[in-house]
């Protein structure tokens, strides 16, 4: 086998709420931006079709040269492939249908990395970490850890198939008081999901080489130095929908927990984001207090009925 390898304001009332709303968002993007400016900067350096990126509280068409920032949903299209590189040679590749929580493989969330495959196909090719921090993805229900070389992740329906295409790493479980991992070297191809024991075998099944886009069968050259230099602003910036964050926020709860705070603000001021989180509440019932205040104490407990 080959090698394998997102009309006039009249009130002055209305005025100030719309000025308050826009520096609202201005403080959001200015503090990722504060926030990200020592992390390694991730440049879009291949786009074939369309994927949207969403931000804080809105969305733009990624074009290539643009800059990713820390946290930023990428969202790919059907026949899409999008190619992320960062400056110290680490690069991701999406294919269809691909939904991706952006971050460097080096970092850390509280709970995991902060690289987050929540569906579709990815390519990671890991840089050597000059600090020595560890290179890791998460995804539904597991971690890949250690990593260096090249990995493929496809991710559907909380199953997960990852092949080992050169280097080596160590898959986690990461289920309640699971303690479960397993090494992996070149070569290797793991399947494992939800009810399913993890399995390794020596080659990548039929199935998965015959559905791997045909991107990811060839290795790239590094294009970063050529956008590095480059300025790329964005132009349809508008705002999202619920359906546009929907399978974000009926994620695992580690995950989907984390919009709270950044879209509160959205589910109080758009009628028809509130309507579809009440409407699908049982999905993300953490929504609840935001929604149903009246129903809570102030140090968040139920209130209490006769």
């Amino acid at each position: 086998m080959s090698s394998l390898p997102v009309s006039t304001i009249s009130s002055s009332s209305a005025r100030g709420h719309f000025l308050f709303s826009c520096v609202i968002v201005v403080a959001l993007f200015a503090s990722t931006r504060s926030a990200c400016a020592t992390r390694p900067a991730a440049i879009v350096t291949i786009l074939q079709g369309n994927a949207t990126v969403i931000r804080a509280v809105s969305e733009f068409s990624a074009i290539e040269g643009v800059r990713l920032l820390p946290d930023d949903l990428i969202r790919t299209d059907k026949d899409s492939f999008l190619r992320i590189e960062y400056e110290d040679g680490t690069w991701i590749e999406l294919g269809p249908d691909s939904r991706l929580e952006l971050g460097h493989p080096t970092e850390r969330r509280a709970k995991g990395p902060a690289l987050y495959l929540l569906s579709g196909w990815m390519k990671i090719g890991c840089a050597a970490a000059e600090s020595g921090a560890k290179q890791s993805i998460a995804s539904t229900g597991m971690d890949l850890s250690d990593i260096s070389g090249t990995f493929v992740i496809r991710t559907v329906d909380s199953t997960h198939m990852i092949f080992a295409e050169q280097g080596a790493a160590r898959w986690i479980d990461r289920a309640p008081h699971a303690t479960l991992t397993v090494a992996l070297a070149r070569g290797d191809f793991l399947i494992t999901g939800r009810s399913q024991s993890p399995e390794t075998h020596n080659r990548p099944s039929p199935e998965f080489v015959s559905a791997l886009p045909v991107a990811f069968r060839d290795s790239l050259p590094i294009r970063y130095p050529q956008f590095a230099g480059r300025n790329v602003v964005v132009k349809d910036q508008h705002a999202f929908s619920y359906p546009d964050v929907e399978q974000w926020l009926d994620a695992e709860p580690s995950i989907r927990r984390q919009f709270i705070p950044l879209w509160r603000r959205k589910a109080a001021q758009d009628e028809a984001f509130r309507a579809s989180l009440d409407h699908n509440l049982s999905l993300h019932p953490e929504w609840d207090p935001v929604l149903h205040p009246e129903k809570y104490e102030s140090d968040g407990s139920p209130v209490k009925t006769d």
